[in-house]
């Protein structure tokens, strides 16, 4: 995909965040990593996504300078440069504030692995990253630390972040994930979740990656 390409699809996939209940307002921010790995695209700071346009998208490289754009870019772009930095593999980042991951998120526990889904999808449960303020190279460290190798992670008392090889596959990430929160919090209202031990999380991610998907 070109540079102007990858921007109409940032603003798409920005303006499907309010669609689809996964941020209100100004809330969360959307990176892409730039065909040529010299930086990264993200969404500019405190604009509604129906009203960003191509020209509000700001380039950023891999040590935070501004190298396109005049807008002021996400208050978070700290984080996105970390994990960009941190995973080579991941080429689109999307953070949410959706509202059960985040009330997961708002008691700072970690994810676990209560369905079998959630396995295949991101290969095990995920992390709850430090608390930390806003913005923050220690947000940045604390989000890099809990990701690890999956493609999601809670930021504790704030929402959401989910990753991806490309920006579809990041934002359906974040769809699947707030979908396991609400079977999560149902199953604390009428019991207590089983998790899935060790063993069997190993056993079904190794599996599923042989025989889940197109080969």
């Amino acid at each position: 995909m070109t540079k102007d390409q990858i921007k109409q699809e940032i603003i798409r996939y920005g303006n499907m965040l309010i669609e689809k209940g996964l941020c209100t307002g100004t809330g969360g921010n959307i990176s892409v990593r730039l065909p040529e790995n010299n930086g990264f695209m993200i969404t500019p700071s405190g604009i509604p996504y129906p009203a960003i346009t191509p020209e509000d998208i700001v380039v950023m490289d891999f040590d935070g300078n501004i190298i396109e754009g005049k807008r002021t870019p996400s208050i978070e772009r700290n984080m996105h440069r970390a994990i960009f930095n941190a995973r080579p593999d991941v080429n689109a980042i999307v953070h949410t504030h959706q509202n059960l991951a985040s009330a997961v998120a708002a008691t700072r526990q970690d994810f676990p692995p209560i369905l079998d889904a959630f396995v295949a999808v991101f290969g095990g449960g995920l992390k709850c990253a430090k608390y930390a303020s806003i913005g923050t190279e220690d947000l940045a460290k604390n989000v890099v630390e809990g990701l690890g190798n999956r493609n999601g992670v809670l930021l504790a008392n704030h929402g959401a972040l989910c990753t991806g090889k490309t920006l579809d596959l990041a934002f359906g990430n974040c769809e699947f994930l707030e979908a396991s929160a609400m079977t999560y919090c149902f199953a604390h209202i009428i019991g207590k979740p089983v998790v899935l031990g060790q063993d069997v999380v190993e056993k079904e991610a190794k599996d599923l990656a042989k025989r889940y998907g197109q080969r």
